[in-house]
């Protein structure tokens, strides 16, 4: 009976010595399949391999997906995050990827891999309203041209940064997004900011940019690319905003307010234009507007992210097509309505979209402007040297915005000192 009970005991020691070997093998298993990932607490799951090789900082949502929370670590769905939307991703939790700066998830396979991106942190110099809104039970963000980007099924109050006519930009994850004043429950009225902000911005006016290894270019409008990288370099070591011209019509509109370091740069022609100039402002990170001639400059030849294209007409930057009219006599002074508007189209077609305009030679009519208006418009600019280049809001005509002129005998400390201000 002892040694039937010896055998009995050695049968299962061996048994659990066996269930021992195997829960150490699978743990063994499981630790060396855990995903590598820097600065990312990372959970397995067990479809491992497809959600690691999915896995990408930088992605685009695929379809219109769910969001969720992770609660009590179970996975709650919280709203909505709709198709061909850039997100950047933190960590792997399961099949579920974190969203980086918010405590929401996505389906590892409701995204894909994208080139590296960043969000535009431009607002974060627009000053603040002195209003807070609180959204209503569901909170629904769209961009500026109100695509639906995020709905989450919660309140928020947020700061507000631009007062539109309909809608309020605020900043979430990282981005300037809109709330629409359907889904405002409350406007509060708060002291986030002691300024006003600026009561008048100037627009510059800069022509030609050249090389002077490469050609020569002897008027006086004509600045070395040495010259205009001077000024971009005080701009941005001073902290300067460039003032974009989407960015101009907001403040135009009193819809947002901007710093005391503001100022509009833009670019006429492009027919002496070194294709270095558009480099320079993404080095410096600062913000410009060329107006093409397209029947005589390749546009593609300038497009960037900080150095927007906008119509200075295809083929109308001709003089005296209009006789005794203007200083120049550009033809948008007088040529037959459908020639203008079809040259309008044309421009604004090659130039991939334009809603703003500079005419040639600074010359406009009543005429001029009402072929824009009916073209589309938003936003016209002249630019006589002898202007001081402000445009005020509510005061100044937006089909009549001046500008100033850049000359090449202006030095660094005028430019700093009397251009600027």
């Amino acid at each position: 009976m002892k040694r039937k009970r010896l055998k009995k005991l050695k049968k299962i020691w061996i048994v659990l010595l066996f269930i021992l070997v195997v829960v150490l093998g699978i743990v063994g298993y499981l630790k060396s399949k855990k995903i590598n990932i820097t600065d990312a607490k990372v959970v397995t799951s067990y479809n491992d391999k497809k959600v690691k090789n999915n896995f990408n900082k930088y992605s685009i949502t695929t379809k219109d997906t769910k969001l969720y929370e992770l609660k009590d670590k179970k996975i709650v769905e919280v709203g909505t995050i709709s198709k061909n939307n850039k997100i950047i991703l933190e960590k792997i939790y399961k099949d579920y990827y974190k969203i980086e700066g918010l405590d929401f998830y996505v389906k590892y396979s409701s995204v894909k891999k994208t080139d590296e991106f960043k969000y535009s942190s431009r607002y974060k110099k627009f000053l603040l309203f002195n209003n807070n809104i609180k959204t209503k039970e569901i909170t629904k963000f769209y961009d500026y041209d109100d695509n639906l980007i995020y709905t989450i099924n919660k309140s928020y109050e947020f700061k507000v940064i631009v007062k539109d006519d309909n809608k309020y930009g605020v900043e979430f994850n990282n981005q300037l997004l809109y709330v629409k004043s359907e889904d405002v429950e409350q406007v509060l009225e708060v002291s986030n900011s002691d300024s006003e902000g600026k009561s008048k911005v100037r627009t510059l006016t800069y022509h030609f940019i050249y090389n002077p290894e490469a050609r020569a270019c002897d008027e006086i409008i004509c600045l070395t690319l040495e010259q205009l990288e001077s000024h971009l370099k005080y701009l941005s070591e001073n902290d300067y905003l460039t003032l974009t011209l989407d960015d101009l019509e907001l403040y135009m509109d009193s819809k947002i307010k901007i710093p005391e370091k503001s100022i509009v740069l833009t670019f006429d022609d492009g027919t002496v234009l070194d294709k270095e100039v558009p480099k320079l402002f993404e080095e410096y990170d600062l913000y410009a507007t060329l107006f093409v001639i397209t029947s005589w400059v390749n546009a593609d030849d300038y497009k960037s992210d900080h150095f927007a294209l906008e119509s200075h007409t295809h083929n109308m930057h001709n003089q005296y097509e209009c006789s005794g009219m203007g200083l120049q006599g550009g033809g948008i002074l007088c040529l037959p309505e459908e020639k203008i508007k079809e040259d309008l189209k044309t421009n604004q077609e090659k130039v991939g979209g334009s809603k703003y305009f500079a005419y040639p030679f600074f010359d406009y009519n009543d005429y001029a402007i009402r072929m824009l208006k009916e073209s589309g418009y938003h936003m016209a600019f002249i630019g006589q040297a002898n202007t001081d280049g402000y445009d005020i809001p509510g005061v100044t005509d937006k089909f009549k915005m001046p500008r100033k002129s850049i000359f090449n005998d202006i030095t660094l400390d005028e430019y700093a000192n009397e251009y600027l201000n």
